[in-house]
């Protein structure tokens, strides 16, 4: 079966993709509500009807502490498929061989009872190469992205960027969004993007120094 593009032409660019659509989507989403124990929505963010861009909304009906929970046991988010690395890679890189046309995992977002994190593309295939072992870090960092206030973050965005200030004098960096041809998989473990409820702005999490700082915060827009 080949991708509809009368479909996706007609429709908004961020549309919810119909499993007749996308040879194999019906059993990958099946798929992946079971490797999440969630509810899962996917939309394609393309709209010129060559290529499919996937947003992928994971909801699981829990707190974020328990999907780390869950992690820590190895019966939620992750499997490994032996040589063929994760079976999240494993599902995309198996829809991809059923259609002709590219596609691409654009953003994975987790809707947890109290915290969405939202993941985005930051190169070619970077999130399904990239998505196990961001959870990964989610496990080993959980406790110090909610010591500052003891508040669990009501959004978490990955990745934001540094951009190190040239001609200014000091070694103060700013948040900015960069052009994704231009990034590497260790731009995913460098900053995280926080948003608490008792803070008016958006907070950083620093992976390399355990610690959040402000700063100014752009996110990833494709």
């Amino acid at each position: 079966m080949s991708l509809h593009l009368e479909n996706f032409r007609n429709q908004p660019p961020i549309a919810v993709i119909k499993d007749g659509d996308i040879t194999g989507l019906a059993t990958f989403k099946k798929n992946l509500e079971k490797l999440f124990f969630s509810e899962v929505v996917i939309r394609n963010s393309s709209s010129d009807g060559q290529a499919v861009k996937l947003v992928i909304e994971v909801t699981c009906n829990f707190k974020l502490w328990e999907g780390i929970s869950n992690l820590n046991e190895g019966i939620w988010g992750q499997q490994h498929c032996g040589l063929e690395g994760s079976y999240f890679y494993r599902l995309v890189s198996e829809l991809q061989l059923r259609n002709k046309f590219p596609i691409d995992v654009e953003e994975f977002c987790i809707v947890f009872s109290n915290c969405s994190i939202v993941i985005n593309k930051i190169y070619e295939h970077s999130i399904s190469e990239e998505l196990d072992a961001i959870l990964t870090r989610f496990s080993e960092h959980y406790s110090l992205l909610t010591s500052k206030s003891m508040e669990t973050p009501f959004e978490i965005f990955v990745p934001v960027f540094e951009e190190t200030q040239k001609g200014t004098g000091d070694d103060s960096s700013l948040l900015v969004n960069i052009r994704t041809d231009n990034n590497y998989k260790e731009d995913y473990f460098k900053y995280w993007g926080l948003y608490f409820n008792s803070e008016a702005d958006a907070l950083i999490y620093d992976l390399e120094k355990l610690s959040i700082i402000s700063g100014d915060l752009y996110m990833l827009n494709h």
